[in-house]
Formats: structure tokens, sequence, C-alpha cells
């Protein structure tokens, strides 16, 4: 990526998550996984990377709960998640499908896609069993 216009920064993103697919970007350089999409790899400084897909699992680092309403068409309260993902990046999204009560440092999560004002956005949940 050598172009620092945001939205050519970011289109790529949005078009995957469209396709439900979370990608995230990685250094061709240094092989850093990183989020969000910069002009630059926040560790070596390269503007050398691409976007590469993940599993969309992992472990939730830190949360809190928000009970001031985002705006329409979003739930009061609603959880906020910091998520250690298992390719090695991290992630903030809203938590669905999962009680106050129930949510805890660790507790395994994997990604959804859910369309808001007619834009499809990742959000995690608490992780299923595989059948």
């Amino acid at each position: 990526m050598s172009e620092n216009n945001a939205d050519t920064l970011t289109s790529e993103f949005w078009e995957n998550i469209e396709r439900k697919k979370l990608v995230r970007p990685v250094c061709n350089l240094c092989g850093n996984n990183f989020f969000s999409p910069q002009v630059v790899c926040p560790d070596c400084q390269s503007s050398d990377w691409i976007y590469e897909e993940s599993n969309g699992n992992g472990k939730i680092y830190s949360y809190t709960v928000i009970h001031r309403p985002m705006g329409d068409g979003f739930p009061n309260p609603y959880i906020v998640v910091d998520v250690d993902l298992e390719e090695g990046w991290k992630m903030y999204s809203q938590l669905l499908n999962c009680e106050i009560d129930e949510i805890s440092v660790g507790l395994e999560v994997e990604v959804i896609f859910e369309k808001h004002a007619e834009r499809t956005m990742p959000f995690f949940q608490p992780r299923r069993a595989k059948k």
C-alpha cells in the first residue's frame, strides 16, 4: 500500500466484509499482522503490505459495557470488546448474542457479520461448538 487516501486504505477491507470475510493487513517485509489498515507497517514502517484472511476466532482481551445508546438500531447497553485474534492481531468491535453477566476476559469468540444502515459490519459473539 503506497497511497495515503483513507478510502484506498480501507476499501478492500470493506469489500471483504461485504463478502463476509474478515481480513487484516500483513506486512510483506516483517510479517507483522496489524489493524487497522495504515499507510505503513507500525513495526517496520514498510509500505509493502497485503490483506490476508483471518479465521475470525479469538479471545476477549478486555471489554467495557456502555450504557449510552450509540444510535438508532443499536442495543442499549452494549458491549465493546478488544479481541486477540488467533493470527496475532487485535480488533475492537461489539459483542453480540451474549448477556453482560456471561462475558469475561479470555472468553472465546468468533466473528459474525450483520447488516446495519446498509453496510455489513463485523461483530463478535461467543464461539459456538463445532458440530
